[in-house]
């Protein structure tokens, strides 16, 4: 069994992990779970791009991840445009923050950002045909960031140790005839047993770790040291589980973490 925290799941043996969360939201109800449902469930495009106006070759950046990165259109709860959940607009997502942080890093290149939702690998890791992800791998993108874990469940069919064989197996399939420079991110949510299964696919795939679970932590009293990172703006939605998501705050500070990573790998790789 699972927790449902703002559309994502978390393992029951992580429960005392996010008693901290629960608590700081207990007079901002996070929402049902008819209402939550509705999230990373809606009718997505396959991807979708943003490219700069600068000059040059490409530079082509992917991100696949979860509703954090891309939601699609939800109006039945109150999700009115096409973005990471809950930036108040999609500049303010953490993905195109990130875009930003490109360009001024690599001015004479034409950076192209791809942004594709794989909450069905997520929730469905033990059937995903991996034959999907075909026009992804051609692009052939410069840096993949991948942001996955927060609606993985574990059970008896769900196993920690096939999650991390089809995350390896995911990634690797990134790495035929190319050399992208891989990152992934731990989930949002704190989630120790998820944590060490993704360092694990990072050491197995030779990938980067971004660890955002920081941001949100809980400290010795069970309390976030920072609940600005997950309110996600939540007085301006309709259903209080969108505003359990990042937030406009939220985001830049997801972006601030990856960026320092890929600025460091790209100077390593030049």
């Amino acid at each position: 069994m699972g927790i449902l925290l703002g559309g994502c799941f978390v393992g029951t043996n992580d429960a005392e992990m996010i008693t901290g969360i629960t608590r700081a939201h207990a007079q901002n109800k996070v929402g049902t779970k008819e209402q939550l449902s509705a999230m990373n469930r809606t009718e997505m495009a396959p991807f979708s791009d943003t490219c700069s106006n600068q000059k040059g070759k490409p530079f082509k950046l992917l991100v696949i991840g979860n509703s954090l990165t891309r939601h699609g259109l939800a109006e039945n709860i109150g999700w009115t445009h096409v973005s990471g959940m809950a930036a108040t607009k999609v500049e303010n997502d953490f993905a195109h923050l990130l875009f930003k942080k490109m360009e001024g890093l690599r001015p004479n290149r034409k950076i192209i950002l791809r942004m594709s939702n794989f909450a069905d690998f997520e929730r469905g890791y033990t059937k995903f045909d991996f034959k999907t992800v075909d026009s992804l791998i051609g692009y052939h993108p410069d840096v993949i960031v991948f942001q996955l874990g927060e609606n993985v469940t574990f059970n008896q069919v769900t196993t920690p140790q096939l999650f991390e064989k089809k995350y390896t197996e995911l990634i690797n399939c990134f790495k035929k005839g190319s050399n992208p420079i891989i990152i992934c991110t731990t989930p949002f949510f704190p989630s120790l047993e998820k944590n060490e299964v993704i360092e694990r696919v990072v050491l197995n795939t030779n990938s980067y770790l971004v660890d955002l679970s920081h941001l949100p932590l809980l400290d010795k009293e069970n309390y976030a040291k920072d609940e600005t990172n997950y309110t996600g703006n939540r007085s301006e939605w309709k259903n209080p589980g969108i505003g359990v998501h990042p937030g406009d705050y939220g985001m830049r500070n997801i972006a601030k973490e990856l960026f320092i990573i890929i600025n460091a790998a790209i100077d390593k790789n030049k």
